[in-house]
């Protein structure tokens, strides 16, 4: 089964790598994605070219000997060998495909992903929910350069999680809500619903939620205090007149 394989942007100008022909380059990187994760492929000229160049009329076994000639490949035993082939692909362990040879082994660790400048990626959390309308893409939510003072220097989670039942907007919030001219209550309330009904994971909900709010549309509507009477109780407003087509 072929696999994905990267190639480094300075291959292109590569000295070596340039001295050969137009067809031997292609199918020496084509070769990669044939290849075992240790660099390995069967040394079956008409196979190889059947999957790498079944419609171009060339000669796959010269091709071949021109990549020995030049060291991009090690042929013996009917086995190609691509040097330096782990140096330069670095496989997530739980899928590393080995082949029959009796020395094409697994590599020793754990199973995390190591990316090719050999450093290893932490797992994964929790899987982000769907975005939501007022939210921006929050791959700057680890940015500190956001002037909130005090709040940037906050200690961020390394985890997705959902929003804690204890989580309450900050003054922060508030002078922005109030700089943008939206009601925080409300923004608030609709928050949470979104956060339960989309079943969002985030890593700093702080963040999220002022995102949340410069995306907020202001609103004209003035929220008056209720009116009262002498014994502070709210006094509610008239009711409409009855419609005459309305039985009594």
């Amino acid at each position: 089964m072929p696999k994905i394989r990267g190639f480094k942007a300075d291959l292109w100008t590569d000295e070596d790598f340039v001295e050969l022909s137009p067809f031997a380059r292609l199918l020496w990187m084509g070769m990669w994605n044939y290849a075992c994760d240790n660099g390995h492929l069967a040394d079956k000229s008409k196979q190889i070219k059947m999957r790498v160049l079944p419609t171009d009329d060339v000669n796959c076994a010269e091709l071949l000997r021109e990549l020995e000639q030049n060291r991009r490949i090690v042929r013996r035993d009917g086995v190609i060998t691509i040097p330096n082939f782990t140096r330069h692909q670095k496989p997530d362990k739980r899928y590393f495909v080995t082949c029959d040879l009796p020395d094409c082994t697994k590599p020793d660790g754990d199973s995390q992903r190591e990316t090719r400048g050999g450093h290893t990626e932490p797992r994964s959390g929790p899987a982000v929910g769907s975005q939501g309308p007022h939210d921006e893409v929050n791959r700057g939510e680890v940015n500190r350069g956001d002037g909130e003072g005090a709040a940037a220097d906050k200690p961020r989670s390394t985890r997705a999680h959902q929003l804690p039942a204890d989580w309450a907007p900050s003054e922060a919030h508030a002078s922005l809500a109030a700089e943008r001219g939206v009601h925080l209550n409300e923004e608030t309330v609709k928050f949470r619903d979104w956060t339960v009904s989309m079943a969002v994971a985030k890593k700093d909900w702080d963040a999220t939620f002022r995102n949340w709010l410069r995306n907020a549309r202001p609103t004209n509507v003035r929220h008056l205090p209720p009116q009262t009477d002498g014994q502070g109780r709210v006094i509610l407003p008239p009711l409409p007149p009855r419609s005459p087509w309305e039985g009594s």
